[in-house]
């Protein structure tokens, strides 16, 4: 068929669909042509795909590459919070040769923990320990020489025990002190089952510490009550006045 009889032939449907107002019947075009386009359509539909799939895995070898390389691998931000190390120490020194002093080594804490024999510097305890509870002390002065132990203990370290209680106070005369001396001995007679040092009748003696410098030692006395008038008492009341010293205390100047 000849190229001109072919688009006269075109031309020809074209007029007719529209004179029926039908719709256009491609098949009157030529089969040939049809084919050429589907092709290459195709073709650039298939070029594409292999260009992006190329620059997708471009990507993903230039991220991976990235990640294994050393100078991506950034050391962390130094936190300002993160205490500085002890500029004494080197890097090549242990962990555990570092020492941290409980609160029994504080100066000015309680001792809440008496030391074992082994730590102390002496088994030896100064003879005004041996007076309290002795055949030639009355009981009414053994206030004045528990008294007289804890000024010793001021004189040796500078202030008084600290303490809550009378187990603290006689943790610190056992040795619980920065020196680990003892001014009283772990075997000695008036300490009780719980670690108190108690009076000729068995009750523990009562510690109120007035001050870094005043401190009191009290009794029960014979009938064995705190804060009666058989009380006895070694040491100075407080500056502003003891309210709970009973009148009929029997006080002996510390």
């Amino acid at each position: 068929m000849r190229p001109g009889e072919v688009r006269l032939k075109s031309r020809r449907c074209f007029i007719r669909a529209i004179r029926r107002e039908a719709p256009l019947n491609f098949s009157c075009a030529p089969t040939g042509s049809l084919l050429m386009k589907t092709r290459q359509v195709l073709g650039a539909g298939a070029i594409l795909a292999l260009v992006s799939l190329v620059v997708v895995m471009l990507r993903h070898d230039d991220v991976a590459e990235s990640a294994r390389s050393p100078a991506s691998q950034k050391s962390p931000a130094p936190n300002p919070a993160q205490p500085k190390p002890l500029e004494s120490r080197t890097a090549n020194s242990p962990v555990n040769d570092l020492i941290i002093p409980t609160r029994d080594q504080v100066e000015g804490q309680p001792a809440l923990v008496a030391p074992h024999l082994s730590e102390l510097t002496t088994t030896e305890s100064p003879a005004l320990a041996d007076k309290i509870g002795s055949p030639n002390t009355p009981p009414e002065q053994e206030a004045k020489v528990v008294l007289d132990l804890l000024k010793l203990y001021r004189r040796l370290f500078g202030t008084y025990p600290a303490g809550e209680n009378n187990h603290q106070f006689v943790n610190a005369l056992l040795g619980a002190n920065k020196e680990k001396l003892p001014l009283l001995p772990h075997n000695h007679p008036r300490l009780n089952a719980q670690g108190e040092l108690v009076d000729a009748w068995g009750t523990p003696f009562f510690f109120h510490q007035n001050s870094r410098n005043s401190v009191e030692v009290r009794s029960a006395g014979a009938d064995r009550l705190m804060y009666t008038s058989d009380d006895i008492l070694a040491g100075r009341p407080s500056p502003t006045g003891d309210s709970s010293a009973a009148p009929g205390d029997m006080a002996t100047d510390g």
